[in-house]
């Protein structure tokens, strides 16, 4: 009998493939290793997923794995059943999603190296030669190159085709060069014996309710929670649950939304746990993560804290989850492979029969519902917030900062008091426009006018960084008249400094804030009275250690509303409960929102930080316009170079499947709300229905005929 290793591949493939074993490898090929193989014209990482015996037969022509990479699995078989699980729920690549499940060393890399041959030396002095073959060959008389930078150095030609042609004619070699990189052997020192000594202060209710998540904990089956309330209430149940899970040997897996608060939780975990804390993420670098991983592997961490990514650590015997947050949307991927962290938590606890905790003052509507209707809510009740708040109508007075917040700011500063102001838009104006002939500078890579940023005196492209200087001349018809139309964080800026000319003004966004030290700088500054006035996006509103005052501004909360998103009231409501975080919760502090939608109920919720009357009305949208929870959505974006050609591809997908759709809704194809990033073209096709099967079915058939370049998006 033959023996036979499936292999996933990290390419955008929904398929696995099947190699020999070669009689040499029979004993130590097992399950879970990864293996060098040849696909194609390249060699490539594989991971061995299943192993099969069968009679090899004529007319079975496979190849043989060349290498064999680890004597040990890497990849348990409940890990892989969990990436397999989450790579068909999201359409992804299951070989994408294991590679993203181990630190990039482990990846072999081949180059391909072209050089010149004897024949092609002679090509060169042959006029019948090609000119553009004449070219390559020249450069490669010199020396020999990678394939990357011959395609670098020929942006313009079809560089692939070239090549091959090259090969044909026999006038280059191409041959492919594998770079081991070799494994960092870590020092192993003896842990520190620490007793886990966790003394935070809780109320009865929050204790009940930890103890209510512990009586699961012990029957060692999947459980799901979520807790909301305040942080400090639901950081007070993480820490008490953590200290049980880990005294009964098992480990933990601790998830939050961005890689800026894992450092400070891994303080606190460490002042507790010693050296029993791995952090993990991917801005790590190469040798930290790696070693990182491998501490995790041998079971030295009995905590792992980290962004989304660190959903695929190594963790056995993982008895709790916590997904921290749970309503921030940076837990989701869009990129490939694409899938969502939070419902990669559940899959995984399932997976490994552990606890699962979701936590948020500020609920994802859809997850709220969910607990509220299965009966896995648990709410930590918080005191209400005792601030003056006051909506201010714009419409009654255009002015950029009105008379009325004139006037607030102005008591602020008298009494010494620092201010916070928030603004959610960078630059200084949205765009340019002629007035004479209405031309609008726009990116030549993305369909998306130019924001103009007066700092630098650039127009400058938000989705690919393309930026031209400013010109006072219309290009077009060369009137000098040009006007700003949108308001940025910029002109708030510069509208504060006409208005207080002696106030210290700050601002704080990702076109000032280019670096971990500016920040520190900044926020340093703040912190110590030097700075009267902060003004920030969203990047500020994000800051684990911004300092409560007693104002804190917010400008045109509605922008968010005129997204076209379903949860773009969800969005709004959010952003302003994360501004309100600032705010002291004193009779005396004030909260100021100025904006052309006073009424509007995300709004008006938002900033009493009342989540459960905004989770009223808005429960009632979604189920009138059947949106998630009550409907499950998927998204495939088409991209390439040529629209006709993509526009081509969604139209025949579009028909395909709509001959099996049944009452499943297919909107499009149309061009996507921005129809082209970076130089591709990007067309939509959306599909809803009730129940996630029918999209299965219709889906996992019609997905693999795809030919181009694709990205999927599931919203349930």
């Amino acid at each position: 009998m033959t023996l036979y290793a499936e292999i996933t591949l990290p390419l955008p493939l929904g398929q696995t493939f099947s190699y020999l074993v070669p009689d040499s490898y029979r004993e130590n090929v097992k399950i879970g290793t990864r293996v060098l193989v040849p696909f194609h014209k390249r060699l490539l990482t594989g991971f061995i997923v299943d192993l099969k015996k069968r009679r090899k037969t004529r007319d079975l022509k496979l190849k043989e794995i060349l290498e064999i990479l680890d004597e040990n699995p890497i990849f348990s078989p409940s890990f892989l059943s969990f990436t397999k699980s989450l790579s068909d729920y999201y359409y992804s690549s299951w070989g994408e999603l294991l590679q993203s499940s181990v630190p990039p060393s482990f990846i072999i890399k081949s180059k391909k190296r072209i050089s010149i041959s004897e024949n092609g030396k002679k090509a060169i002095k042959n006029e019948d030669t090609p000119k553009e073959e004449r070219e390559l060959l020249g450069l490669l008389q010199k020396k020999s190159y990678s394939d990357l930078f011959l395609k670098r150095k020929f942006k313009n030609k079809n560089i692939s085709y070239l090549l091959s042609r090259l090969e044909t004619k026999r006038l280059i070699h191409i041959q492919s060069d594998i770079k081991k990189v070799k494994r960092r052997k870590r020092a192993t020192s003896p842990l520190a014996q620490t007793q886990l000594e966790i003394d935070f202060s809780m109320d009865t209710q929050s204790l009940q309710i930890a103890n209510k998540i512990i009586e699961e904990i012990g029957k060692q089956a999947f459980s799901p929670f979520f807790l909301y309330g305040s942080s400090k209430k639901r950081e007070s149940v993480y820490f008490y649950l953590i200290k049980r899970i880990l005294a009964d040997g098992k480990k933990v897996l601790f998830l939050v939304p961005e890689i800026a608060l894992t450092q400070s939780l891994r303080e606190k975990f460490e002042r507790k746990l010693g050296e029993k804390v791995a952090l993990f993420h991917s801005r790590l670098s190469e040798s930290r993560r790696e070693l990182e991983w491998q501490r995790i592997k041998e079971g030295e961490a009995d905590v792992v804290v980290g962004p989304r990514s660190a959903l695929f650590s190594p963790l056995e015997d993982l008895g709790l989850i916590i997904v921290d947050e749970e309503q921030d949307d940076s837990y989701y991927q869009q990129e490939s492979p694409s899938y969502d962290a939070r419902n990669g938590a559940r899959l995984r606890a399932k997976q490994e029969k552990a606890v699962l905790v979701y936590g948020s003052s500020v609920p994802s509507v859809e997850a709220f519902y969910r607990a509220k209707k299965k009966g896995y809510l648990l709410q930590l009740e918080d005191g209400k917030r005792k601030n003056m708040i006051e909506i201010l109508d714009e419409r009654q007075e255009r002015r950029l900062i009105s008379r009325r917040l004139e006037e607030r700011i102005r008591g602020r500063l008298k009494k010494k008091e620092p201010v916070l102001i928030f603004f959610n838009r960078r630059g200084f104006a949205s765009f340019l426009l002629c007035s004479r002939c209405n031309y609008i500078p726009r990116c030549i890579r993305c369909d998306i006018a130019l924001t103009y940023h007066k700092r630098e005196e650039k127009l400058i492209c938000h989705y690919c960084d393309y930026s031209i200087a400013r010109r006072d001349d219309c290009p077009e018809c060369g009137s000098r008249i040009v006007q700003k139309r949108g308001v940025g964080i910029e002109a708030v800026e510069e509208e504060l400094r006409k208005i207080f000319p002696l106030g210290r003004i700050a601002c704080f966004d990702t076109d000032v804030v280019k670096g971990r030290e500016v920040e520190e700088k900044i926020l340093g500054s703040f912190q110590k009275g030097e700075i009267d006035i902060l003004i920030g996006t969203q990047l500020l509103a994000h800051q684990s250690d911004l300092p409560q005052v007693s104002l804190v501004v917010v400008l045109h909360p509605e922008t968010i509303l005129a997204l076209s998103d379903y949860r773009a009231s969800q969005r709004t409501f959010q952003t302003l409960n994360q501004m309100m975080k600032s705010l002291l919760n004193d009779k005396k502090a004030e909260a100021v929102i100025q904006t052309a939608l006073p009424n509007h109920f995300s709004i008006r919720c938002g900033v009493l930080q009342d989540y459960l009357s905004f989770y009223g009305q808005e429960i009632k949208f979604r189920r009138l316009m059947n949106y998630p929870p009550f409907s499950h959505i998927v998204e495939i974006v088409f991209q390439g170079e040529n629209l006709r050609t993509v526009a081509r591809e969604s139209r025949g997908f579009s028909a395909r499947i709509r001959k099996d759709a049944g009452d499943v809704e297919i909107l499009g194809p149309a061009l996507a709300p921005v129809a082209r990033v970076r130089a591709r073209s990007r067309v939509q096709v959306i599909l809803k229905a009730r129940k996630r099967k029918k999209l299965d079915v219709i889906l996992k058939g019609s997905l693999g005929s795809i030919k181009l370049r694709k990205s999927i998006l599931v919203y349930d």
